[in-house]
């Protein structure tokens, strides 16, 4: 049976969609995060993404952006501020995603599908069998692999 929270879960007990919360929770202490990247019961409501921020501007920030671009997979993923929230969210997601992010067209619409176009599915697709080795790549790169999530926290 898989627990119902990454912060009690162990490796391999953590489902894809929820995983790279377990992984990132591992460097610090999320004061806000989004702990599903994709709808599991619809793999095409959005594309996969992980939005988070910790509770202080840190190195960590620039260190798994690093990380991040250095990871070669199914698809090229970048760590970003989020425009569209009030608070420096952070999102890690596919360069291609964030790039149609950009656009006057999703400006206008906020429709990543009328963007993205026939690349939409097969996005989306990808960015989820990319999830595990991911993770498995930044669990490496910072030395994660035997270490426990970091409960969240009350900023002081």
């Amino acid at each position: 049976m898989v627990p119902n929270s990454i912060y009690f879960s162990e490796n391999g007990e953590v489902r894809d969609f929820e995983l790279m919360a377990y992984t990132i929770s591992k460097l610090g202490s999320f004061e806000w995060h989004r702990t599903s990247m994709y709808n599991p019961s619809n793999i095409y409501d959005r594309p996969a993404g992980f939005y988070f921020r910790f509770h202080n501007e840190n190195e960590v920030y620039l260190q798994l952006q690093k990380c991040i671009h250095m990871f070669k997979g199914k698809l090229k993923w970048g760590m970003n501020i989020s425009h569209h929230t009030r608070h420096r969210n952070y999102i890690i997601e596919p360069t291609q995603v964030y790039e149609a992010k950009l656009s006057d067209k999703y400006a206008v619409s906020y429709d990543l599908k009328k963007v993205l176009k026939d690349d939409y599915e097969s996005l989306c697709e990808k960015a989820i069998l990319d999830i595990p080795s991911l993770c498995n790549h930044i669990e490496v790169w910072f030395e994660l692999e035997k270490k426990r999530p970091f409960l969240p926290t009350m900023p002081e």
